[in-house]
């Protein structure tokens, strides 16, 4: 799983805490719009813009998680972290069974083989789908959170 910790996150919950309701109410409101968009652009960027989709389990595993003062975007699989920032090393493969319906580039009737754990090399470039999308849209979601404590504090 894929997580990130904001240091300070205390203390601004704390001073979220003290503003009048108004500005509470506005900011909360804005930041799920603002986490449903992200996660409408990490989503895009998993079905092409940045990574190519093969089976949609790492855009499926997206959730987003919802908090008074904040809102986190989620990734549930255990390559999201290798996806997101790239990984160099090496990988164990489990023993496991698969079925083969080629040989030597001929068509066979389907089998199965059971194939011995290894590991392998790997060399994983860096696919920036999550920071990426929190990238582009850091001038709308300061203009966002702006707007936001300006309106509370008209309410």
């Amino acid at each position: 799983m894929l997580s990130v910790e904001i240091e300070g996150a205390d203390a601004l919950e704390e001073r979220f805490a003290s503003l009048p309701a108004a500005i509470r109410e506005a900011l909360a409101r804005k930041i799920e719009d603002l986490a449903q968009r992200l996660e409408q652009r990490v989503k895009e960027n998993l079905s092409g813009a940045v990574m190519q989709s093969r089976s949609g389990s790492l855009r499926d595993s997206i959730e987003m998680r919802l908090e008074p003062a904040a809102a986190a975007l989620v990734a549930r699989t255990k390559y999201a972290a290798a996806q997101e920032y790239g990984f160099v090393g090496e990988e164990s493969v489990c023993a496991h069974s698969r079925a083969i319906r080629e040989a030597f580039g001929r068509a066979i009737s389907p089998k199965t083989i059971f194939v011995r754990a290894f590991a392998r090399a790997m060399d994983l470039p860096e696919r920036s789908y999550m920071r990426s999308a929190l990238d582009e849209m850091q001038d709308e979601v300061a203009s966002a959170l702006s707007d936001a404590v300006e309106e509370g504090l008209s309410a």
